[in-house]
């Protein structure tokens, strides 16, 4: 298996995971609990000295903006029916 095939290791991967599939899923109440849960998981992991596992804090830090921009698109243009 090559290594843009593997499972995610980290819990925080595959938060950011769920995340990105609750975006393209248009989940935005979904993407806000598991955007706090990751937020969660990376707080503890700094308190407990595991911040330099996670060499790039970029994907987490756009899931904020990407979240916010989805959350404006949702209001602007709200879905119609259910």
């Amino acid at each position: 298996m090559s290594p843009m095939n593997q499972t995610p290791r980290r819990l925080s991967d595959k938060l950011l995971n769920a995340f990105d599939h609750a975006c393209e899923q248009g989940q935005v109440d979904v993407a806000e609990i598991v955007l706090h849960a990751l937020e969660l998981v990376l707080t503890k992991e700094v308190a407990a000295g595991f911040a330099d596992r996670r060499k790039h804090m970029e994907p987490a830090l756009e899931a904020f903006g990407r979240l916010k921009a989805l959350k404006e698109k949702v209001v602007i243009h709200p879905k119609n029916g259910t």
